[in-house]
């Protein structure tokens, strides 16, 4: 006697199809910082799941050229449109320098403060929408800069204090805000530009379009069930 096989029957287990999650049709995103390199990247991901993003940046080519830390400015964009989300790029660029702390106090204040308005800033719009809040770290959220990569320069101790407290800002809000608004931080490695492999267990740099998938994942409902998560997409830097 044949044992009988029993049939799954479609949709068992849930009712929406697996790709249809990562679909941001008619969404708008904030993308803050969009004509760096992250959020050009943010901006073609958005458009390639039928999104709307919308460009602010202090640089020219920007939707909006505003500086972010001008608190007014950045609330009146925040209320001018409904968003279902917000990226925020601009976290601790700062280059390296002879002096460890050289402009501590104007690179806090560009990083973190920035990062903290912005949060309030989009608060309203994205409490109506039941949106995201998306923050982009790096590896060296995680760990420290290696001074012998950068010898005899500095990545000022401002860079490594700002990459650290985004991760805190993001757990903040995280539970600030739950449960109606979602927040994560991304943390990118070494996107290749040209410049020497760091030490990772894939050995190689990311090429940009290895950051889309990430991106896709946080800033759709296929992630609706995350919040207050650091995800590394580094090559295994941070193993």
């Amino acid at each position: 006697m044949s044992a009988s096989v029993k049939a799954v029957p479609e949709a068992s287990i849930g009712s929406r199809k697996a790709l249809d999650l990562f679909s941001l049709k008619d969404r708008r995103i904030a993308i803050l910082g969009g004509q760096g390199l992250l959020g050009q990247i943010c901006v073609e991901t958005v458009l390639e799941l039928n999104g709307i993003p919308l460009s602010i940046d202090i640089k020219s080519g920007a939707d909006y050229e505003c500086d972010i830390l001008e608190e007014k400015a950045l609330h009146w964009i925040a209320n001018r449109y409904q968003f279902h989300g917000v990226v925020n790029c601009v976290v601790g660029n700062q280059r390296a320098t002879d002096l460890p702390l050289a402009n501590l106090s104007e690179d806090l204040r560009a990083g973190f403060d920035a990062a903290a308005q912005a949060h309030e800033a989009f608060y309203s719009p994205l409490l109506h929408s039941r949106g995201c809040f998306l923050n982009l770290g790096s590896d060296l959220s995680v760990k420290a800069p290696d001074p012998k990569r950068y010898a005899p320069l500095y990545k000022p101790a401002s860079y490594s204090a700002v990459k650290h407290a985004i991760i805190g800002l993001t757990r903040y809000y995280a539970l600030l805000w739950a449960p109606d608004i979602r927040v994560n931080c991304l943390c990118p490695g070494s996107i290749d530009q040209g410049q020497a492999v760091p030490a990772c267990a894939l050995a190689r740099l990311a090429q940009p379009h290895e950051m889309k998938g990430a991106l896709a994942w946080l800033l759709s409902d296929a992630s609706s069930y995350v919040t207050g998560a650091v995800i590394n997409v580094d090559g295994g830097s941070t193993i």
